[in-house]
């Protein structure tokens, strides 16, 4: 560790704080962790059966992490930060790696929006409405293909019921003091026979965020003359609202055979994109520049049908069949003006079959096809239409031999990306991509407390469309990218180490990865400036990822009082290129924690600090970040009724109140995190 990247004093404080919580639940009952079904995982089980690291937030835990994006809900998590491009487009970033390599899926079905396209690009996904995230951290190519070499995140709505179900209506209404914001959700689920029922609605409206100090960053200040560093926005992030509504009915038949079902889903979105203080004053006068700004402005109407057969040939446990189909389109509208327009047609297609067990043999095998015309319209389209078309086959089976399970695995993959209307660039019409990927893994459970998981894979992926043949300016993130039509497969060496075990009381949870990828596709900065606007190439190197995980929490029963969960955590990604000056831009940064959980009766606490360190290690043409504190809390109070449970929450974010630029986000200079928000509101559920 650096010297300045010290353990900030209230840091120090909490950690220290656990040592006597350590000596004092010497005399507690030991925590037990919680046997939860992942559903993202092919041969299901829980999350001590898988050699992938897994995470499953759901239930309280997500409640008191729910934010307006996707992004910001999961931040904190081990091993996740946030792109950060604003309030209104946040996607995760999974140990390192974001974009077109962290694949964001709706109960398994890829979201088939354009947020892995750009930073800028929001996730067409309702925080509010999702029962359960289940993230794989590190690659899961074998399980979802290309678009899933980072990571996967799968979230789950219940949108058509696999289950019978008694009837159920929740709403939730909060409003927050950061954004001014209103937000609202309501869902009825039910079920007459075998006929089964799920409605949902939500709707979200902020103003633009406010923040501690100046917007711009001390570099982007130090810049500017004395009488434009007085005009310099500050206390309030300009052009950072949002508006969001939408819902989703969906319905299905439940038997002793199993499920089939349909759903409709509408999102629409629109927030601002921060923007420098220079482009604000080329609009003119105060007025024309409050019309003006960078918006998006984004829709979608997506299809799905799933079904799923128990036991339906005598060799067969299982087999799944889900269908996405998907109409999207989104506006960068500057000022009142259409920039450039993006069109998403999308399908998918998705089959596992579950064999039946031969011995110690558990089989899954499958096939993906995916389907995408994505077209960019207008004067700055940056992108030329094309298609991608991609074909994936693969097994995966267990071997149990208690205490030990083994795992193997093996996916092809074709992915073909042509371009429309006959178009030429550089002398190519299209790229075809024959990608392999194969993986091993064993847990060991050492002993009724303690085990072990080690995971190998080898991965292919291919370059995506901006990546191959991008060529213009990208307003909404103030670059002029530059694709390269030669780009080679990614291949990827993956290590997974874990371990997992029990002291009486305290759990701990300790997890190591090295990646190890050659021909990393990266965005490269550049000095060179084209149509005002800084160059940016699609580049290839080779690179390496690594770091870890840590977490240890210790319960403590305080008797009439309660019971406190201490927490202390820990993740850091570091990586080398062989490009440049050896950094790769943008990487997340080390953060240390700590944190406390309180229950008692009808009432719940948690407060959560963690540190997140300064990044000085950057790449050529880019700027420092400094570091900084967030220290969250969340009170609740549960009233259980007849029929009826209510819970009226309060919430505080970013307490210290303290300026947060997160040196994964492409704005950070001029679009800080929003300063001290706090939000609360009811929820009831029937």
């Amino acid at each position: 560790m650096r010297p300045t990247q010290r353990l900030h004093p209230l840091a120090a404080a909490l950690t220290a704080a656990l040592l006597p919580a350590l000596a004092l639940a010497q005399q507690t009952e030991s925590a037990e962790l919680d046997r939860i079904e992942v559903r993202a995982l092919p041969l299901g089980g829980t999350l001590l059966d898988s050699t992938t690291p897994v995470d499953v937030l759901t239930g309280e835990q997500l409640d008191d992490k729910r934010g307006a994006t996707l992004g910001e809900t999961l931040q904190s998590e081990l091993g996740i930060h946030s792109t950060a491009f604003g309030p209104g487009a946040a996607r995760p970033i999974i140990r390192g790696l974001g974009g077109s390599r962290v694949r964001i899926t709706e109960d398994g079905l890829n979201s088939l929006d354009a947020s892995a396209l750009s930073p800028d690009h929001g996730t067409s996904i309702e925080p509010l409405l999702i029962d359960r995230v289940e993230v794989l951290r590190g690659p899961a190519t074998l399980l979802y293909g290309s678009t899933a070499s980072g990571g996967v995140v799968n979230v789950i709505d219940n949108r058509i019921p696999e289950t019978r179900q008694d009837f159920g209506a929740a709403f939730e209404l909060r409003g927050g003091t950061a954004g001014n914001e209103i937000a609202g959700v309501g869902r009825i689920d039910g079920g007459v026979g075998p006929f089964q029922f799920h409605f949902d609605g939500f709707y979200r409206d902020t103003s633009d965020f406010e923040i501690p100090g100046s917007a711009l960053s001390r570099d982007r200040l130090a810049e500017l003359d004395p009488e434009e560093r007085e005009e310099a926005p500050r206390g309030i992030l300009e052009n950072s609202a949002i508006e969001n509504e939408g819902g989703t009915l969906g319905g299905s038949f439940v038997g002793d055979w199993g499920f089939a079902g349909f759903a409709y889903k509408r999102y629409d979105s629109t927030y601002g994109i921060p923007a420098e203080l220079e482009e604000e004053e080329e609009a003119g006068d105060k007025d024309e520049e409050e019309e003006g700004g960078i918006a998006i402005d984004l829709e979608q109407e997506r299809y799905e049908f799933k079904a799923g057969l128990n036991a339906p040939l005598p060799a067969l446990q299982s087999i799944n069949l889900k269908v996405a189909t998907n109409d999207y389109q989104h506006v960068e509208l500057e000022g009142d003006e259409v920039g450039t327009t993006f069109n998403i047609d999308g399908l998918e297609i998705r089959t596992e079959a579950r064999l039946a067990d031969i011995g110690r043999w558990a089989n899954v095998i499958g096939i993906q096809y995916e389907d995408t015309e994505l077209e960019a319209i207008g004067a700055e389209a940056f992108i030329p239409p094309a298609t991608t078309e991609s074909l994936g086959l693969f097994w995966i089976a267990d071997y149990d031999l208690d205490p030990v399970k083994l795992s193997a695995g093996v996916r092809w993959q074709d992915d073909e990306v042509s371009l429309d209307q006959g178009r030429v660039i550089e002398g190519v019409t299209g790229r075809d991509f024959s990608l392999l990927t194969v993986s091993t893994g064993a847990i060991w459970k050492l002993s009724d407390d303690w085990q072990t998981s080690l995971n190998w894979s080898r991965s292919e992926r291919a370059p995506t469309q901006e990546e191959l043949f991008a060529d213009g300016p990208h307003v909404a993130t103030q670059a002029f990218e530059i694709g390269d039509s030669t780009l080679g497969e990614e291949v990827s060496n993956n290590i997974d180490l874990g371990l997992h075990g029990d002291l009486g009381p305290v759990h701990f949870r300790l997890d190591l990865f090295y990646n190890d990828i050659d021909d990393f596709v990266f965005l490269a900065n550049t000095d060179e400036i084209e149509d005002g606007l800084p160059v940016q190439l699609w580049s290839q190197a080779d690179a390496e990822f690594y770091g870890l995980e840590f977490e240890a929490s210790v319960r403590q029963d305080l008797g009439a009082e309660g019971e406190l969960e201490w927490r202390f955590f820990t993740d850091t990604v570091q990586a080398d290129i062989d490009a440049g000056n050896g950094n790769v831009p943008r990487l997340s940064p080390t953060r240390i924690g700590a944190g406390i959980d309180w229950h008692r009766g009808p009432m719940r606490a948690n407060l959560q600090y963690y540190r997140a360190m300064e990044r000085s290690d950057v790449a050529e043409f880019e700027t420092e970040t400094s570091g900084y504190n967030m220290l969250d809390l969340n009170l609740v109070y549960a009233l259980d009724l007849e029929r009826t449970r209510v819970e009226f929450f309060l919430k505080g974010s970013n307490l210290l109140d303290e300026t947060q630029r997160a040196h994964t986000s492409f704005l950070k200079e001029f679009a800080p995190l929003p300063g001290l928000n706090l939000s609360g509101g009811i929820r009831v559920a029937l």
